[in-house]
């Protein structure tokens, strides 16, 4: 995957949230820069309006960011946790992992449907069944996907598309179970439906009956 942002990055002093909160009001976000290869953390801040698209992409957690520190220096990074205000959703730190080469990482990769329109399986009558929204791996950080793209427009009724059906790069470890069902098409619940409504029906006509019979 290509770089997708290039991100200037400063150092700041820790210090209390009402430092925090001034950082905000000059046009920054407080974080965390650490890595396998960093002692200790570094406290830092990045300019709000450069981040922002990024941090509230879809795909905010599979996004390779180059970042530029003041002196000079460049690595690569990942937004590894992004904190919110519960109410408004605004950014109020964010954690940046750096990427090293040969050191594989753990993401979240979203999976990303397509072919819904086309569906062979649901033009039938079934129903698509989103089962992963994501998937959890480990890779090399050259080979992050942006996401799990997922054909379903040849998906029959009843039939699945496992974790081991999908395109993973070469490098990526899932430790769950290969034969964990992603997207399946299943046969539409309004069938389901009307056969319980007609035992219930034929259950409420014995019962009459019985009554009746007891009347009798």
């Amino acid at each position: 995957m290509t770089l997708n942002a290039r991100i200037p990055m400063k150092r700041r002093e820790t210090g209390s949230k009402g430092a925090n909160k001034k950082i905000r009001k000059e046009g920054y976000i407080p974080g965390i820069y650490y890595g396998p290869e960093l002692k200790e953390a570094v406290p830092v801040m990045v300019d709000a309006k450069a981040i922002r698209p990024f941090a509230n992409s879809a795909h905010w957690e599979t996004i390779r960011i180059e970042c530029q520190f003041e002196d000079g220096t460049e690595a690569e990074c990942l937004m590894k946790e992004i904190q919110r205000e519960p109410l408004t959703g605004e950014i109020l730190h964010i954690d940046f992992l750096k990427l090293v080469k040969g050191h594989k990482v753990m993401v979240n990769v979203p999976v990303d449907v397509v072919g819904k329109d086309v569906c062979v399986g649901v033009k039938q009558g079934g129903i698509l069944e989103i089962l992963m929204h994501e998937i959890e791996m480990e890779v090399l950080p050259k080979e992050i996907p942006e996401s799990i793209v997922v054909d379903v427009s040849k998906l029959g009724i009843d039939e699945v598309i496992h974790i081991k059906d999908l395109p993973l790069p070469e490098s990526a470890v899932v430790e769950q179970d290969p034969n964990t069902p992603v997207v399946m098409i299943s046969t539409a619940r309004i069938e389901v439906e009307e056969t319980e409504v007609e035992e219930e029906e034929t259950e409420v006509e014995v019962i009459k009956k019985g009554k009746k019979e007891e009347g009798e």
